[in-house]
């Protein structure tokens, strides 16, 4: 019983960890880079990008094989080694805490520094267990037939990865997914935990330095000089899905209710950094926005470059465009294109597209028509259920056959 249970809960937490990073794999490759920051390796985008991929792919095939229970002797001792390197990892950022969360689970469940770690340290004697047994697992597959599986699941992952990439997630946990409504995204509802917070204020007086609570600051005593303070977390309070956005023009002015609270719809060519994005299909974006402001809706480029880069990129590509100011992060978590396109109206987000996928000028003329369409086309998930279906066949038919 204990040999089962260890090889399907260790299974099921690589199955499960794989996938969800194959399905964006970019949002895992911006979390290995924040992991490359911490050690010195800095514009680390692209290695990023192949460690995401490869990691994705070592974890579902893992997993792969505990689930269904071939190849034990074999899958063994890497996902020990993976399960102490994790556990390793996971220890010094609960200690230190060089980024805010692991990433174990990409965006689908968000666990805290000290979550990850209990996860690890609960799941590492099940690893343990299935080495040490790890004669005692018997498949009863050919071993021409364990080969092909494995290549089967080998092939799904990559190729998860690799559209999800080339187009956008297939499956999308971010809180600026289609059919989002922004503002409600960011309200804090009524009667939610307001966390406790403890500030220390730290006061000088007579070249003596001193730290006051709320309940013993000397109020009275005009003498004292401030210093510094500090806040500590107690207990963490209800966070929105999204706690900041803002938008600036340009000119420093503040656009964001003109974005998320307009009843005409706005294009956002979102651009982390116009310096470094592709300019293939910038003439393509072009033709959009003049499409867009043809039936008066807005266009912007969101992006976070400063605005001296905006005039450059725009005087090269001679494109009249509007800018909107934003967070890197903040962009780089609404769309993972670089450039991608996002359509909103009256808050709600209603159109996604890679620049690889944008669709003609002419059938954004109504772009919350062609979105439904699009919604209803269903086509990321009728790839995925498609794949899915085939997976879970060919499964069928090597085990029965």
């Amino acid at each position: 019983m204990l040999k089962l249970v260890s090889r399907l809960l260790t299974g099921l937490v690589f199955l499960f960890s794989g996938f969800v990073k194959a399905v964006d794999p970019k949002g895992s490759a911006i979390k290995i880079s924040e992991y490359l920051e911490v050690v010195g390796i800095h514009n680390s985008d692209t290695i990023g990008l192949i460690l995401s991929i490869a990691l994705c792919s070592v974890e579902f095939i893992l997993g792969f094989h505990l689930v269904l229970g071939f190849k034990i002797k074999t899958v063994a001792l890497p996902t020990l080694l993976f399960m102490l390197g994790f556990t390793a990892i996971t220890f010094f950022i609960a200690l230190f805490e060089p980024v805010s969360d692991c990433g174990c689970f990409g965006d689908a469940i968000k666990l805290s520094n000290w979550e990850t770690l209990f996860k690890n340290l609960i799941t590492l004697p099940f690893a343990l267990v299935i080495y040490y047994r790890r004669k005692e697992y018997k498949a009863s597959l050919t071993l021409g037939r364990q080969h092909l599986l494995t290549f089967i699941g080998l092939s799904f992952i990559m190729g998860l990865s690799l559209y999800s990439l080339y187009y956008l997630p297939v499956l999308d946990f971010r809180p600026y997914h289609i059919g989002a409504d922004i503002p409600a995204q960011m309200r804090i509802p009524e009667g939610a935990d307001e966390g406790e917070y403890e500030t220390t204020f730290i006061l000088e007086k007579e070249g003596v330095q001193k730290e006051f609570s709320v309940d013993n600051y000397p109020y009275e005593d005009s003498t004292w000089v401030f210093i510094d303070s500090k806040t500590t977390v107690i207990r963490e309070g209800y966070q929105p899905p999204i706690a900041a956005l803002n938008f600036l023009s340009t000119e420093n002015d503040d656009i964001t209710e003109r974005i998320i609270h307009n009843t005409q719809p706005v294009f956002l060519m979102v651009a982390p950094k116009v310096e470094n994005i592709s300019t293939e299909h910038i003439q393509h974006f072009i033709d959009i926005k003049n499409t867009a402001l043809q039936n008066k809706a807005l266009f912007y480029v969101a992006t976070a470059s400063l605005s001296d880069a905006c005039y450059q990129f725009d005087m090269k590509h001679q494109a009249a465009f509007d800018y909107a100011l934003c967070d890197e992060t903040t962009l780089k978590t609404i769309i993972r294109g670089n450039p991608g396109l996002v359509i909103i109206k009256e808050g709600t987000v209603i159109a996604k597209y890679n620049h690889t996928q944008l669709p003609a000028a002419s059938e954004l003329k109504n772009p919350l028509s062609h979105s439904v369409q699009v919604l209803h086309a269903g086509n990321n998930h009728k790839w995925l259920w498609l794949c899915m279906i085939v997976l879970s066949g060919l499964i069928f038919i090597l085990y029965k056959f």
